[in-house]
């Protein structure tokens, strides 16, 4: 029996290996997405507490250098927005996925410096047009809240995105802070989310 234990690699209760914990959201602490433009640079907060999906697909685009060297292509009095392959209005980039939209109730656009995506649609139940992002320049409460969902807010250099100027470029984006659990928790939906991007006709390529 001794032997037979042995040859399958039991012993003692002490040598078991340790459990690995699996990371949560819980142990997730603040991250931070500084991005640089031709007009300097801007960082904002990633709000993983009120929506961890839209947060873990951002995160996930930036690994994979996907907002370098594309244009603010669509620029108004009001937004800066970004994520566009084909950086025109007239012409949409797939990615091969949605996300749903996720809304907190703190998170209004009660303000500017919000940063927001885009949906597919004026519905309800339209989902989120995942690989694009916008920054308020002002507060645009009625219209916008509960309509575009909310993932971030600009903690530096809001006099950046207010400077920003039509077509200007995103020249790196580098997220700062240990956004490892994000990732855990979220790895199985990377790992489909980076196939369909892998798969999709991105003009760049």
């Amino acid at each position: 029996m001794l032997a037979a234990c042995l040859a399958a690699g039991c012993g003692p209760a002490g040598d078991a290996p340790e459990p690995v914990e699996t990371p949560t959201l819980d142990d997730q602490d603040p991250i931070f997405a500084r991005v640089e433009t031709d007009r300097g640079a801007f960082r904002f907060v990633l709000r993983t507490d009120r929506a961890p999906v839209s947060c873990a697909n951002f995160v996930n685009l930036v690994d994979r250098g996907f907002f370098d060297g594309l244009d603010f292509y669509r620029h108004s009095t009001v937004i800066r927005q970004v994520g566009n392959p084909h950086n025109d209005e007239n012409l949409r980039f797939a990615p091969g996925y949605t996300i749903a939209p996720e809304f907190a109730p703190d998170l209004r656009f009660d303000r500017g410096g919000l940063v927001a995506m885009p949906r597919l649609g004026e519905e309800p139940t339209a989902m989120v047009r995942a690989n694009e992002f916008f920054v308020t320049t002002k507060p645009q409460s009625e219209r916008f809240t509960f309509k575009y969902p909310v993932f971030g807010e600009v903690v530096e250099g809001m006099d950046v995105v207010l400077a920003i100027a039509p077509d200007e470029t995103v020249r790196t984006i580098t997220i700062e802070g240990d956004a490892g659990p994000l990732r855990a928790v979220h790895a199985d939906l990377i790992a489909q989310w980076n196939r369909q991007l892998d798969a999709a006709p991105d003009p760049r390529r």
